[in-house]
């Protein structure tokens, strides 16, 4: 492209108090300070609101995050407090347990002793009424078969006074 007949008329246009600058560094850098100038005024009130919504969303997240924070320190000191006081109730029920155990373990050993007492006084009894019965059965037959003896070896030398005379001592002897 021929530059000359743009120079020309600019030169023209200057010499009538109208002048067209063909500096390309100067007239970018205006054009680019016009333009941001522009995005800075128009664009201020949307940037500002837009920035003034994130940071308020940001601050609210942030006092969220605290109070879920302060919610979870206060659950937490609950949860230790709740931990603290069950430990101490298995404590006192562990105790009651021991204690009640060894209760219950007394009494089953008392009971055991009375039980073994009234067993052996049961089979002393027995023992004692089987002695007793034995006994009786021996005298019977002691006393039983001496009469027969006597019946057998006596028939005509004793009488009827003098046999039981007999008898009545042998009875006192055995009782």
């Amino acid at each position: 492209m021929d530059w000359m007949p743009l120079v020309l008329a600019a030169e023209e246009a200057e010499s009538r108090g109208f002048s067209l600058n063909l500096n390309l560094l100067e007239t970018n850098i205006i054009n680019i300070a016009i333009v941001l100038g522009l995005l800075i005024f128009l664009a201020r009130g949307y940037f500002g609101r837009v920035l003034g919504e994130r940071k308020s969303e940001i601050e609210n997240g942030i006092r969220e995050v605290e109070n879920r924070g302060r919610q979870a320190e206060q659950e937490l000191a609950t949860a230790r407090q709740n931990l603290s006081q069950a430990q101490v109730q298995a404590q006192q029920i562990l105790a009651s347990a021991r204690t009640n155990a060894e209760r219950v373990r007394a009494q089953v050993l008392d009971q055991a002793q009375i039980d073994i007492a009234r067993v052996r006084e049961t089979v002393d009894q027995d023992l004692r009424n089987e002695q007793q019965r034995i006994l009786t059965q021996v005298r019977l037959k002691v006393v039983g078969d001496a009469l027969a003896r006597l019946r057998e070896r006596l028939p005509g030398e004793l009488d009827e006074a003098t046999q039981r005379r007999l008898l009545d001592r042998s009875i006192q002897l055995l009782d």
